[in-house]
């Protein structure tokens, strides 16, 4: 009962300070908000009213047709309609037309002989990223249009007589159907956050201590190293976890990504993992003496590994085994696995028994780490 009195302290000390310090109730609550925002509003890929470009030398209905299909679509705007090669290719070059699509002539007499029909697209590469996708948007497009034309050929066909295609084949997209970028970027984010904001609040404090001489009060009094950590950790992981809630809450309201699973089980993985990084963040504090090796040890923990390593922008296993070595340092990989599988796919309870209990094991060494370490930095 003691030691519980001595936590208890502990933590009513914590929260006196960051109820004193509004910045770090800032840094908490808010500052993960503002990075999600910015960056899932700054990281999209999504191409929309991309600028297009037409050069039309058939001049028929059927050259009219494709175009539009390319103008409906919502990925493309039509800006402008050259009548030479030159004129297209300096519109290309001066970004004013990002994609464009060359029909030449004899295109519709091609196409009702049954002959193939060719035309040119010409997308901007100077920005990769989205080329890729444009130029994947514009076959998907030209392959509706080829459906759409052969549909309309087999109702035209004579009764009795077979169809000149006997294979249709229909692609599917599963758990992303509009291919949007925020659906896959934003849970991501997430748990980026929270990697980076849950450690580095509960380590620049306890630096602090350090660098003002706080410290040595609690090496004068006769308090556990598990009470001082525990302490320490309580109400940072408490106010970290508060945040959780409102990065939940941006992705749902704000960005509008679907959240098909179970909120329970998404609401206790995002519990274990904030007390395994407020752990981590412990760690670091009880290594490092000041706020500015605090601030650059966090930092490349979160870049290094958070970021190249944790199956956010690529997956896990497209790394070799070293990669993937790194990447199992921390529960970022674990939880962003979760994050997807809840947010995107659905899943529930019993398809990730195992990833709770690895986060857990994660919470636990992170937090005894720290326990351990305290002691060898005590004079």
């Amino acid at each position: 009962m003691q030691r519980l009195r001595r936590v208890r302290a502990v933590m009513r000390k914590e929260l006196r300070t960051l109820l004193r310090d509004r910045f770090y109730l800032f840094m908490g609550l808010l500052l993960p908000v503002i990075t999600l925002v910015i960056m899932g509003y700054g990281m999209t890929s999504d191409v929309r009213n991309l600028p297009l470009g037409v050069l039309d030398l058939d001049q028929s209905v059927e050259s009219r047709r494709f175009v539009d299909a390319f103008a409906a679509s919502g990925y493309f705007r039509l800006v402008t309609r050259a009548w030479s090669m030159d004129a297209l290719e300096d519109e290309l070059q001066a970004g004013r037309v990002r994609t464009a699509v060359v029909i030449p002539p004899g295109f519709a007499r091609a196409l009702y002989r049954g002959q193939p029909a060719q035309s040119q697209i010409l997308v901007d590469a100077s920005f990769l990223t989205r080329a890729e996708i444009a130029r994947g948007y514009a076959e998907a497009i030209v392959a509706e249009f080829n459906h759409e034309r052969l549909q309309a050929a087999r109702d035209r066909a004579p009764a009795g007589l077979p169809d000149a295609v006997d294979l249709d084949v229909v692609g599917r997209v599963w758990y992303n159907p509009a291919l949007e970028t925020k659906n896959y970027i934003v849970p991501g984010l997430v748990v980026v956050s929270l990697l980076f904001w849950a450690p580095l609040l509960v380590t620049l404090s306890v630096t602090r201590e350090k660098e003002s001489g706080a410290i040595l009060n609690v090496q004068t009094v006769p308090l556990a190293r598990w009470e001082f950590i525990v302490g320490k950790l309580v109400p940072y992981a408490a106010i970290t976890f508060a945040g959780y809630f409102l990065l939940l809450l941006a992705s749902v309201a704000l960005f509008r990504v679907p959240l098909k699973g179970s909120v329970t089980l998404l609401t206790a993985a995002a519990l274990i993992y904030v007390v395994a990084m407020t752990g981590l963040g412990l760690l670091v504090s009880v290594l490092v003496r000041t706020q500015i090796a605090a601030l650059l040890v966090t930092g490349t923990l979160v870049m290094a590994v958070g970021l190249f390593y944790a199956g956010w922008l690529s997956p896990l296993e497209t790394l070799d085994r070293a990669g993937q070595l790194v990447g199992r340092t921390l529960p970022t990989a674990d939880f962003m696995t979760l994050v997807r599988g809840v947010f995107l796919k659905g899943l529930g309870w019993n398809a990730y028994a195992g990833t709770l209990l690895a986060l857990g094991v994660y919470a636990v060494l992170f937090v005894l780490l720290p326990i351990l370490g305290f002691r060898k930095r005590r004079r």
